[in-house]
């Protein structure tokens, strides 16, 4: 019995570890930490910041698809980092930025919630794809203003080169959204139909660097 007791403590952290680790479940204890339900209606509590909380942008009302989000629809609360998602917003979105999936009250905003026309706001002559990657730290390492160049997953050639990124997404589907012209787009989609996945396209980083 003794040992089994001195065991359970790291068994059970290692337990927590996992829980934490769920891109969901990590979503689902920011929206509770963010929202506080009184008296039958879900109210929004504001408070100080504790020690190594953060800023997060939270919805204060259900929010359908298409939803143009005005400052009265959310709130920045700060939270333990531990319970937010990847890509939470810490700061309000662009104006005319629209919600691509519904958001429901108390629910943290990430950069994925949102659509990815508003992201060419202020280019021209490009669109925006989004290019699944199979690996998480590809997401996690280019953010948006990094360029990068995309390889065929059939023979290596450079399909689209120093594409420009919009925003990275890390969570339960990494990927990319990139700035390209319409001719890379369609040798992207081609690119990405060679692959049965569509996972398999590789992505190299360019460096950050003076012009020339």
């Amino acid at each position: 019995m003794t040992r089994r007791s001195a065991r359970s403590p790291a068994v059970h952290h290692r337990a927590l570890s996992r829980l934490l680790g769920n891109p969901a479940l990590r979503r689902w204890l920011a929206a509770a930490l963010a929202a506080l339900t009184v008296g039958g209606s879900l109210h929004l509590v504001l408070q100080r910041p504790g020690p190594g909380e953060v800023p997060a942008l939270v919805a204060v009302r259900d929010l359908p698809v298409g939803t143009v989000p005005r400052a009265a629809d959310t709130e920045l609360r700060h939270l333990p980092p531990d319970a937010l998602p990847a890509g939470v917003l810490t700061e309000r979105p662009p104006a005319g930025a629209a919600l691509a999936v519904p958001v429901q009250a108390g629910e943290v905003l990430t950069g994925a919630d949102l659509r990815g026309s508003a992201l060419l706001d202020g280019l021209a002559d490009v669109v925006a794809v989004y290019l699944p990657v199979a690996d998480a730290a590809v997401a996690q390492t280019a953010g948006a203003g990094d360029r990068v160049d995309v390889h065929s997953p059939v023979d290596g050639a450079v399909v689209a080169r120093e594409a420009l990124v919009l925003r990275s997404t890390s969570a339960q589907s990494p990927g990319l959204w990139v700035a390209v012209d319409e001719p890379t787009a369609a040798a992207l989609a081609a690119a990405r139909g060679a692959d049965p996945l569509g996972t398999a396209l590789l992505v190299a980083l360019h460096a950050h660097g003076p012009p020339g």
